[in-house]
């Protein structure tokens, strides 16, 4: 049985893996060193509480996940945020990852569609060529889901090559996010590459 001090530890290392380069969530087991006299003294304490009466571990982590990942900017995630809207955005995460294969198979169709105007291969979607690359583009327009763009990178490993060209605040502030986001998501790369081999089967000429 997980107590609320634990749920109060699990959401400081969630926050920190998010936010913090150097902290991993994996690492530090989900937990963080805290002292409980201090959590005791939270006028939130209750909300910590009451999630560990509701809910197991891995749904509290679940929960606390879909907050950071659904969010624009990770580090203004705060408790009050999880607690008014917390539940509502693990729903619509939950049901985002029961249909991932087919959300990311409808929004790299999207993308087959909107090379065909542009006249881009590919190999064009992750060129920089002096700034945001179309990809990276089209999904600050939200038209890209963050777990197709999440699934791409696990398969291509196109975000290292940003890293390398890309010096904006903006994506320095996405790249993390996707860092530490990436390992939550446990998928079968070959399924995934066989989908987007499918769907651009007439433009890759990577």
């Amino acid at each position: 049985m997980i107590h609320g001090f634990d749920v109060y530890r699990m959401y400081l290392a969630m926050k920190l893996h998010f936010t913090n380069s150097k902290f991993d969530y994996f690492t530090a087991g989900g937990k963080t060193n805290a002292k409980e006299e201090t959590y005791q003294q939270r006028n939130d304490f209750w909300f910590f509480e009451t999630l560990a009466r509701k809910h197991t571990k891995d749904e509290i982590q679940e929960m606390l996940l879909a907050s950071f990942a659904l969010s624009e900017d990770t580090s203004k995630v705060w408790i009050g945020d999880i607690k008014v809207s917390g539940k509502d955005r693990w729903m619509v995460w939950k049901k985002s990852q029961q249909s991932l294969a087919y959300t990311a198979e409808q929004d790299l169709e999207s993308v087959v569609s909107y090379m065909g105007p542009q006249g881009y291969t590919f190999n064009n979607l992750f060129e920089t060529m002096g700034g945001h690359p179309p990809l990276l583009k089209l999904f600050l327009k939200r038209q890209l889901n963050l777990d197709t763009l999440v699934v791409m990178d696990i398969v291509l490993g196109f975000t290292k090559r940003w890293d390398e060209e890309l010096k904006d605040p903006l994506w320095e502030q996405l790249s993390l996010k996707i860092k530490k986001y990436k390992p939550f998501l446990s998928i079968n790369r070959d399924k995934y590459l066989k989908i987007m081999k499918d769907v651009f089967s007439d433009r890759t000429d990577r």
